[in-house]
């Protein structure tokens, strides 16, 4: 059976939330984060597939086929570890750089997921794992929002690894989602979702409530062009 990526990927998201909110408990469930598909977009060939951050927790995340041609993602892959290997930032990419090669079976998904740095070469056959165990994983690491690694060192790593392309921007915004507990959701625009690896529990407050501000003086000018409107046509009509 063939599986798209774009299904595998759709999946991992709609079950990572899922999955997210059901370990967020308690006075601190509260999680103001990001999770982008950058796939058809123009950060695809400079960063990956799916970007996720959450409290600073963060992942970088490219899917593939099973059986697919891999030639150009070995290319790209010898660029990225000369880059990433040069710079010293071989610990933070294990933690947040991931390959995950799809192959569906008649019982589950099984999986290659691996640090993207271990992706090739394929030196001897690598365990198969299910989709469920990356996505608890994930989901356990957001929550209990456990990384080895500041905002700041993630944003380094991203930049390090797009200069294999020569851009300095992502080339694509993002949104940004703070979910409140008992369900209320907000969202914000940012410009550059590399804004995401700065962001810090004030800033994420400040981008929500900018962006409502802007949202309700919209609706007023709204309301007062078709208020004059309205007057306009009451005036024509009593002539």
């Amino acid at each position: 059976m063939k599986l798209y990526e774009n299904i595998t990927i759709g999946n991992f998201l709609f079950s990572l939330g899922y999955s997210i909110r059901d370990k967020q408990r308690g006075p601190e469930a509260a999680a103001a984060g990001s999770i982008n598909l950058l796939q058809q977009t123009p950060a695809d060939q400079l960063l990956g597939d799916v970007l996720l951050n959450f409290s600073g927790v963060a992942r970088l995340l490219e899917f593939k086929a099973g059986g697919a041609n891999l030639g150009k993602e070995r290319g790209k892959h010898a660029g990225l570890k000369k880059v990433i290997e040069d710079k010293g930032l071989c610990e933070l990419s294990r933690e947040v750089h991931w390959y995950v090669e799809t192959k569906a079976t008649t019982d589950t998904l099984g999986l290659l997921t691996v640090p993207y740095l271990d992706a090739f070469p394929r030196i001897s056959p690598q365990a198969t794992g299910r989709l469920e165990a990356l996505v608890q994983s994930t989901a356990e690491a957001i929550a209990t929002r456990k990384t080895r690694f500041t905002g700041a060192q993630i944003n380094q790593y991203l930049l390090a690894i797009k200069t294999v392309s020569g851009k300095a921007a992502s080339g694509s915004g993002g949104l940004l989602l703070l979910a409140e507990p008992g369900g209320l959701l907000k969202f914000a625009p940012i410009e550059d979702m590399l804004e995401l690896n700065m962001m810090h529990k004030e800033w994420v407050r400040e981008r929500i409530a900018h962006t409502e501000r802007s949202h309700q003086l919209m609706l007023q000018k709204a309301q007062e062009k078709e208020l004059a409107r309205q007057r306009s046509l009451g005036r024509g009509m009593s002539r």
